[in-house]
């Protein structure tokens, strides 16, 4: 499979974390790493700095790696004082340098035709691949379908392909995708459930393209959703590489990347499409009532109930999944979210680990204690899952029943945290509190601040584990998590069906890390909360 990445950046730029990755020899490591052929590449100064200064810039990147890196330039509108006097010089530069494709970068300047479109008109008339990013909806008032459809409308032949979509914009995204026929798309945040398989079902395959969002995004978290694609070999190779080419006329890479690290389960697994053969079991996951397909007006999760999620469980290798609803937790109606995840125990048995949701801010004691008798004691549940919606700190005096209850039996707590909650440190003093429960906290490797201050807590409180996911698929930070704990306190977890599990299980599997500590990440620290949990027998107290 020859993999092309639409979607890389490199080069100093502000507000970087220290650990954050950001140099060219950053990329190519990671490039190797993931077994990517090529990649499309901007320079972060023409970002933040200046567009022709950044550009230039660009030549030393390609340099390091000829045939690897394909530039792409940062533009600003032509006849501005610092750029370009009009389109045909724009063209003419791009051509010398063999450049063929163009990024708006928001900020700077409107989109209005009176600015931009010389612009966009000498590019659509070249047909040179133009990105532009989610972002601009914000710096043109914050309605992305509006942004992109009055831009795409004036210029139907302009082959745009826009970056950094989260997947919470899919009603916005997926009406472009069927309005205009010159909107492509990449996946790197667009991470929705089964997105690629309804996509190309939807619009065909020619105009969905593979993007990390690297340097900052693992690229094994992206190639997931290509290794475990459900879709024909002819559709996987365009989306990996060959629609890149096409668009950049016949620019790119000529040969796949050599197959690395040749004793690895994980990678020889994901690098043929076979499901994971060893351990895997999800510590983090929502679910959908019986045929649920979203969330209100918010998010939609294609066949986001049980029977759904297990099917993709499947095509990659996920075993187990530890499943609490969506409308506990987010919309407050407890029991009849833990209801909807009882009844997908009864439908696959031991598969789905439940987690239950009591909220004291809608139950009396005596109904939290009735709802804790029924979950644990009657139907077996096994983790505790509060949220922040409930506004209440974690060590409001009314979960302690609940919390008193998990330390006695070893259960575990899956604690999403914020200011209003206490944050990472109510978690610490909670651990200490209550020594046998188990403490994970949820989305640890959605930045390395977070990471920084999740890893102090383990460190401090043996039972407190970092569990990874969130969209940002955070570049090494898995592996700095397990640099500065260990290999037996972080645990792998995909936030399903929110997110396609695929890009949150390649953000372990692709990870420059033993064989043996994947294992544990992926299943085998899970399963050993799991076995030291005692399920609780008869009434209570």
């Amino acid at each position: 499979m020859l993999l092309f990445d639409c979607h890389c950046r490199v080069g100093p730029r502000p507000d970087k974390h220290r650990r954050t990755r950001w140099s060219t020899a950053h990329l190519l490591e990671d490039m190797d790493l993931a077994e990517v052929a090529g990649a499309l590449v901007s320079h972060a100064v023409a970002h933040s700095y200046d567009p022709l200064y950044g550009n230039a810039r660009l030549d030393e990147v390609l340099a390091a790696a000829p045939g690897r890196l394909f530039g792409v330039w940062c533009l600003v509108p032509v006849g501005s004082p610092d750029f370009y006097p009009h389109g045909t010089a724009l063209l003419q530069a791009m051509e010398r340098a063999d450049i063929r494709a163009a990024r708006l970068v928001p900020g700077g300047f409107s989109l209005r035709p009176e600015v931009i479109g010389e612009t966009l008109a000498a590019l659509e008339h070249a047909g040179v691949l133009t990105l532009m990013e989610a972002g601009w909806a914000a710096a043109t008032g914050g309605d992305l379908f509006a942004c992109f459809h009055d831009l795409l409308s004036r210029h139907p032949q302009l082959p745009v392909l826009l970056t950094d979509a989260s997947w919470a914009q899919q009603r916005h995204v997926r009406r472009l995708m069927e309005l205009h026929r010159n909107l492509h798309l990449e996946f790197s945040s667009y991470q929705a459930n089964r997105v690629v398989e309804d996509y190309v079902s939807a619009f065909g395959d020619e105009r969905l393209l593979f993007g990390t969002g690297g340097t900052e995004k693992s690229p094994g978290a992206a190639r997931a959703l290509i290794d475990y694609a459900q879709l024909p070999l002819v559709s996987r190779q365009r989306l990996a590489g060959g629609n890149l080419v096409r668009l950049l006329g016949g620019q790119g890479p000529t040969q796949a990347a050599p197959a690395r690290r040749p004793a690895d389960r994980c990678v020889a697994d994901a690098r043929t499409g076979r499901p994971q053969s060893g351990l895997v079991i999800d510590a983090h996951a929502h679910v959908l009532h019986e045929g649920g397909q979203g969330a209100g007006v918010t998010y939609l999760m294609s066949r986001g109930d049980a029977a759904g999620m297990l099917e993709v469980c499947d095509w990659c290798g996920i075993d187990r999944i530890a499943m609490m609803s969506w409308v506990g937790p987010v919309c407050s109606d407890a029991i009849a979210g833990n209801e909807v995840v009882q009844l997908a125990r009864q439908r696959f048995g031991d598969r789905v680990i439940g987690v239950a949701v009591i909220d004291p801010s809608h139950l009396t004691p005596a109904e939290m204690a009735a709802e804790i008798q029924r979950r644990y004691v009657e139907q077996g549940f096994v983790g505790l899952k509060p949220y922040p919606r409930m506004a209440l700190s974690y060590e409001d005096d009314a979960f302690a029943p609940w919390w008193a209850f998990g330390n006695e039996h070893r259960l575990y707590g899956l604690m999403h945290v914020e200011g209003r909650t206490g944050g990472v440190a109510a978690i610490g003093r909670l651990a200490e509190r209550y020594p046998e429960m188990s403490w994970i906290i949820a989305h640890s490797g959605g930045s390395y601040a977070f990471a920084e201050e999740v890893a102090a807590c383990v460190v401090g409180h043996p039972n407190v584990y970092a569990e990874l996911t969130l969209t940002p698929v955070t570049n090494r930070v898995v592996e700095y998590l397990v640099e500065a704990t260990d290999a037996d306190h972080v645990l792998f977890g995909s936030d399903a069906p929110m997110r396609d599990p695929r890009p949150q299980l390649g953000w372990v599997v692709w990870a420059d890390l033993p064989l043996a500590t994947k294992d544990k990440i992926l299943g085998g620290n899970f399963a050993r909360l799991l076995d030291r949990a005692c399920r609780p027998s008869g009434p209570l107290g």
